[in-house]
């Protein structure tokens, strides 16, 4: 005659067995959620990585002498600023592309003329060449030292200190 103890062993391994396949069902669950998560994690540093790139082969600086600003004109008055593409990737040179700041103050892209060094309009500069800004203004700016920020479409920007 079967006591409960013989009762209980017959139905043990079956409850072994559920909790396995539990516990199978489980771990894969964590494992896909890990998978998941490391693909996405991997993505976002690919991306990343193809954003800092980009950055790197994009870069410009601003090469005028500080203490020697070309100017024009009696009112309006016409300062030249010469930006240099330093970087491997050519880069679009217009107001539509381009933000001027003088002291803080956007210069609105109908003051704003893109040539180069020669006088000729332009639309891009390529590794190495030079292009020339010329920033149109009502009235003359003050002696003393002056800001100008220009600002690249990605976000790229170079400042230059000069003075009047």
């Amino acid at each position: 005659m079967p006591d409960g103890g013989e009762l209980m062993t017959a139905g043990g391994p079956a409850s072994e067995l559920i909790m396995f396949i539990v516990a199978v069902i489980i771990a894969g669950s964590v494992a896909g959620a890990l998978a998941y998560v490391t693909n996405d994690l991997a993505n976002s540093m690919k991306d990343r990585g193809t954003m800092l790139a980009d950055s790197l082969r994009v870069d410009f600086a601003i090469i005028n002498d500080p203490s020697k600003i070309p100017v024009s004109g009696t009112g309006p008055y016409t300062y030249t600023f010469y930006v240099k593409n330093i970087g491997k990737d050519s880069i679009a040179f217009s107001s539509n592309s381009i933000q001027v700041f003088i002291d803080g103050n956007i210069i609105p892209p109908a003051n704003l003329t893109f040539t180069d060094v020669n006088g000729n309009s332009i639309s891009s500069l390529d590794p190495g060449e030079v292009g020339a800004i010329q920033v149109t203004l009502g009235n003359a700016l003050d002696p003393g030292y002056h800001r100008i920020q220009v600002v690249l479409e990605n976000g790229k920007e170079r400042v230059l200190i000069f003075k009047i």
